[in-house]
């Protein structure tokens, strides 16, 4: 079995186009999950932000008549 590569939130911040401290934030608010090595070493891999990422992103719904939904349009 292949273990995955842990990042630092700075690594894992420049693959994704993040700063660290946008990361962090993420990592913080308990959004991002995070592998703890110990209470100030924390790391992250990229099937954690793949999920993250997956959670995160919100679609637009359609109407019945298939058009976007937009202001007003109840």
């Amino acid at each position: 079995m292949e273990q995955e590569r842990l990042l630092s939130p700075k690594q894992l911040g420049s693959i994704v186009g993040l700063s660290a401290a946008q990361i962090r934030a993420l990592m913080n608010d308990g959004r991002l999950e995070f592998v703890e090595i110990s209470p100030k070493t924390k790391m992250l891999t990229l099937s954690g932000w793949e999920r993250f990422r997956k959670s995160a992103t919100k679609v637009k719904s359609l109407d019945d008549h298939g058009s976007a939904a937009g202001p007003g349009s109840w």
